[in-house]
């Protein structure tokens, strides 16, 4: 048995050699020239295949970086608009404590957690009695203007009645010299109807709309809003105007409430 071993081995030795010498001789040149034109294709084939693996694994590669590049932006984009917020959170509550401190009003800040189902005329804020919360008082924001009372109060949220909600009505003064005084009832909407203005009174667009002190809790001198039109009648004992607030009520996040 080895001895077969070793003839093999030897054989295969041997042919190795020989074949060697044909190579240099050049006998294999025509044999070795066929055999590359052969094979050519075959290798053209498996180079393209190994460059077209090499593609989509590239192609891979660029798709997941892609894929990374646009989640890093997605939290870049969420962490600007954070901050953003925060950035305007943080300017509306100085410019709020700066005024409430310059008139000396005891206040409490809350948070807007929710809306009625009914026209979205009633917020319901974060906080309740246990912190002083009162029926009756003035919610305002961006430096006292009111948008509307405490209607209910529970021990931890209470519920504000927006000035546009038609169940609304609150008495007001405008602020002219001859201090017209009359009632503003909610309209829905965005907008509001000053009525019971006597006909002898003056009123201009353009007059601002301000608490008149009359109520139980709520101070003068709280801005409401601004007329856009007056309305009059012949024959009638009144007079009435349309009042637009500052701004939209539904984008608030934050309010304030007077408590004194």
């Amino acid at each position: 048995m080895e001895k077969i071993k070793g003839k093999s081995l030897f054989i295969v030795v041997a042919v190795i050699i020989l074949l060697i010498f044909f190579h240099i001789i050049g006998i294999l040149g025509p044999v070795e020239r066929f055999i590359v034109k052969v094979t050519l294709p075959i290798q053209r084939s498996f180079y393209n295949l190994g460059m077209s693996l090499n593609k989509i694994s590239n192609l891979n590669e660029i798709s997941s970086e892609n894929d990374r590049l646009r989640n890093k932006l997605s939290e870049l984009n969420i962490d600007y608009v954070k901050l953003s917020s925060l950035e305007s959170e943080n300017n509306y509550l100085k410019d709020e404590l700066n005024y409430l401190n310059t008139k000396n009003y005891q206040f409490v800040l809350a948070d807007i957690i929710g809306k009625t189902e009914i026209n979205n005329q009633v917020l319901i804020i974060n906080k309740g009695s246990l912190d002083g919360v009162k029926e009756g008082i003035a919610a305002t924001v961006s430096e006292g203007v009111v948008i509307g009372k405490v209607a209910k109060v529970e021990k931890s949220r209470s519920f504000i009645e927006l000035l546009t909600s038609t169940q609304s009505q609150l008495a007001i003064s405008l602020g002219n010299l001859n201090e017209t005084n009359g009632l503003v009832i909610g309209q829905a909407g965005n907008s509001m109807l000053l009525d019971l203005i006597p006909q002898d009174q003056e009123i201009n667009i353009g007059d601002l709309v301000i608490t008149s002190g009359l109520e139980n809790n709520i101070p003068r001198g709280l801005l409401i809003g601004e007329v856009v039109e007056v309305i009059s009648q012949v024959g009638q004992i009144f007079k009435q105007a349309k009042i637009m607030p500052p701004f939209n009520y539904q984008n608030l996040q934050t309010l304030t409430l007077i408590i004194n």
